[in-house]
């Protein structure tokens, strides 16, 4: 799953190189920084889903639940770092940010959704 959410992490590749030559420097570093943050998010969900997915159901929703916290106090601390210490644009970051993170999180749901079909038959 994780392989298959990578491979579709290829479809971002024509917008950012369109970015990259209509925005300015400092503000694709942003939109970078932006994206790279949320698919860090998802990218460890799905590593987390797919590591425990054929426990127990019990484990399975005790490691998801116990890392959900820990990934977004993660999150939100490069968040905080990239933000007082680079000077980038805040409002594309964090647009970027919360743009990428819904597609990221609408990809992760068709692949999980997939997965959970592939798993029935």
């Amino acid at each position: 799953m994780l392989n298959s959410f990578l491979k579709a992490q290829l479809f971002f590749l024509i917008p950012f190189t369109l970015l990259f030559f209509i925005l300015s420097q400092g503000d694709f570093k942003a939109v970078l920084f932006g994206f790279g943050l949320s698919f860090f998010f998802i990218a460890s969900s799905i590593w987390i889903i797919q590591r425990f997915w054929n426990a127990g159901e019990k484990t399975f929703f005790r490691a998801f639940m116990i890392s959900l916290p820990i990934r977004f106090v993660l999150v939100l601390i490069a968040f905080a770092i990239l933000i007082s210490s680079t000077k980038i644009d805040e409002i594309y970051f964090t647009v970027s940010f919360i743009i990428s993170y819904l597609c990221h999180s609408i990809t992760e749901m068709i692949f999980i959704n997939k997965f959970l079909k592939k798993r029935s038959t």
